[in-house]
C-alpha cells in the first residue's frame, strides 16, 4: 500500500509539472540549518529574479515540462531576513515538494536551497517564528502550516523577484494554481512588503493582483 501511494504521489506530481508546462506554452503562443541571527544585513539589491520557471525535457515522460530554476548564487549568501522572507512563503506556497519517506517528511525544492528542514517541520516553524516572533498573524500561520504536497488542486510558484535595502524587504511574486483533475490551471500575483528590524522581520503588506 506505501509503494502505490508513492507511486500516486510521484504521478500527481509529475501531472502537476506537464499542466504548468502547457500553461506557460499556450500564454506565451497567445502573449544545513545554521544558527537563527547570524547575518542581518540585506543584499541591496532592486527587483532581483530569484525564481522562475522553465520548460526542461524530461527523457523518463518524453515531454518537456516546467520546473522551478533559482539563482544559486543569491541563495548561496542569502542574508537571515531574506531567508526567513523566502522560507515563510516556501512554507504556504507549494515549490515542487514530495513526500521524502512518510507524509511527514515534505522535501521541497526552495527550502532546501535555503538549508531548511522539511516543510512544517518543527525545525522549519522555530527559524521562521523566531524571525517572525513580533508578528502574530504570521506566527498563526506558520503554526496552522500543512504540506502543500501536490494534490488535486494546488497553489505553486511562478516567479520571484525581491527588492531589498535598508530596512524594508519587498517581493513581488507570480504564481499558478492548478488544477490537476480538471487539466487547468490559472495565474495570480502579489506584492508583499517586510520591514526588518534587527533580528525581526514583520510584514507590513500583501496586495493580491488581478
Amino acid at each position: 500500500m506505501k509503494h502505490k501511494n508513492r507511486i500516486l504521489g510521484y504521478a500527481i506530481f509529475f501531472s502537476a509539472l506537464i499542466i504548468i508546462s502547457i500553461l506557460l506554452q499556450s500564454s506565451a503562443g497567445a502573449s544545513g540549518n545554521e544558527s537563527l541571527f547570524t547575518d542581518y544585513s540585506l543584499s541591496q539589491i532592486t527587483g532581483q529574479k530569484v525564481i522562475w520557471r522553465e520548460d526542461v525535457y524530461d527523457p523518463s515522460m518524453k515531454t518537456n515540462v516546467s520546473v522551478l530554476k533559482i539563482d544559486d548564487i543569491y541563495f548561496s549568501s542569502v542574508s537571515g531576513p531574506e531567508k526567513a522572507v523566502l522560507g515563510y512563503l516556501a512554507s504556504t506556497i507549494g515549490n515542487e515538494c514530495y513526500a521524502e519517506g512518510s507524509k511527514q517528511n515534505v522535501k521541497c525544492k526552495i527550502l532546501t536551497a535555503l538549508n531548511l528542514g522539511y516543510q512544517c517541520s518543527d525545525e522549519t516553524k522555530s527559524f521562521l517564528k523566531g524571525w517572525f516572533r513580533s508578528d502574530a498573524e504570521v506566527i498563526k500561520q506558520i503554526d496552522n502550516c500543512k504540506p502543500t504536497i501536490a494534490t488535486t488542486v494546488e497553489k505553486t510558484f511562478d516567479e520571484v523577484k525581491i527588492s531589498s535595502a535598508d530596512n524594508t524587504i519587498k517581493v513581488e511574486l507570480k504564481g499558478l494554481k492548478l488544477n490537476i483533475k480538471e487539466n487547468s490551471a490559472s495565474k495570480w500575483s502579489e506584492s508583499l512588503t517586510f520591514k526588518v528590524d534587527g533580528d525581526k522581520v514583520t510584514m507590513t503588506e500583501r496586495t493580491k493582483k488581478k
